[in-house]
């Protein structure tokens, strides 16, 4: 058995200290060694993937790409002045969508009114009969006449008459006063501020239309009450005065003066309608 002063050492705090030390430096050293070693072999290991790294830097230009690709693009040849001006030219939308200037005179209204009454420009209203097969030669000027009818607000037939006839100028199928057969036409109209059963009765009415009507060699061969009357010249020349009611105070007129001689008859026919209109405004005092 040990002594009392033995356990007296073994009790006391510096006792207690020293053992501790021993036991800790027992324990920590061979583990202090184990791990250095596998450190060091990882440290081996990365030495080959810098050099690696290394060798593809070295690989590379200046620009950042790989010599063989810097090499394939130095070989191409420079694009042409020739081929980028046409490239650039095909790219621009603009240019290729332009189309051609019209020419306004060959129309019977303008375009401003034409949009205004019809919701389209001559522009689109040529599109869009050239789509529907107008433009191909084998239609004569009713059936565009009636083509077009199928798009004219309202069914307005001298709408209908202004868009086949501007149609048929613009397409070269005949010239500014001339029918598709051939022969002349004028047309003139004239708004007038009276009921319309006022102006149609001024025409239709024989003792009414010699009050202002200067014309006593004029047959009238067909009258369709509130619509239209048609008459004959002794020279063969036919009219159609066409009656549309735009308000119930106001009414307008179209003349269409048709198998015409030639041009000069058509612009003749044309003053002769104009001065008439102005006895007629005359006659019912407006």
């Amino acid at each position: 058995m040990a002594t009392k002063k033995a356990r007296a050492k073994r009790k006391s705090p510096a006792a207690k200290k020293t053992a501790a030390r021993k036991r800790v430096t027992k324990k920590s050293a061979p583990r202090k060694v184990a791990r250095k070693k596998p450190a060091a072999r990882k440290s081996a290991r990365k030495r080959p993937v810098a050099r690696k790294t290394s060798r593809r830097v070295s690989r590379k230009t200046a620009a950042g790409k790989p010599a063989a690709t810097a090499k394939r693009a130095a070989a191409k040849p420079a694009p042409s002045r020739k081929k980028t001006a046409s490239a650039k030219r095909t790219a621009n939308p603009r240019r290729a969508s332009a189309s051609p200037k019209l020419d306004a005179s060959l129309f019977p209204v303008g375009d401003d009114a034409l949009r205004g009454a019809t919701g389209r420009s001559w522009q689109e209203w040529l599109g869009l009969l050239d789509k529907a097969g107008a433009g191909a030669g084998s239609l004569d000027h009713q059936q565009i006449h009636d083509l077009a009818m199928q798009w004219v607000p309202g069914a307005d037939r001298w709408w209908g008459q202004m868009v086949s006839t501007g149609y048929e100028r613009a397409r070269g199928l005949h010239e500014k006063a001339q029918a598709r057969a051939g022969r002349f036409k004028a047309s003139i109209s004239k708004t007038l501020p009276v009921p319309l059963f006022a102006a149609f009765a001024a025409w239709a009415d024989q003792s009414l239309r010699r009050g202002w009507l200067d014309a006593a060699d004029l047959d009238f061969t067909r009258l369709n009450a509130g619509r239209n009357i048609r008459a004959r010249w002794p020279d063969g020349s036919v009219l159609d005065i066409r009656f549309d009611s735009t308000s119930p105070d106001q009414c307008e007129i179209v003349v269409d003066a048709t198998k015409l001689a030639d041009a000069g008859a058509a612009e003749r026919a044309k003053a002769f309608w104009q001065e008439q209109f102005e006895r007629l405004q005359a006659y019912l005092r407006i």
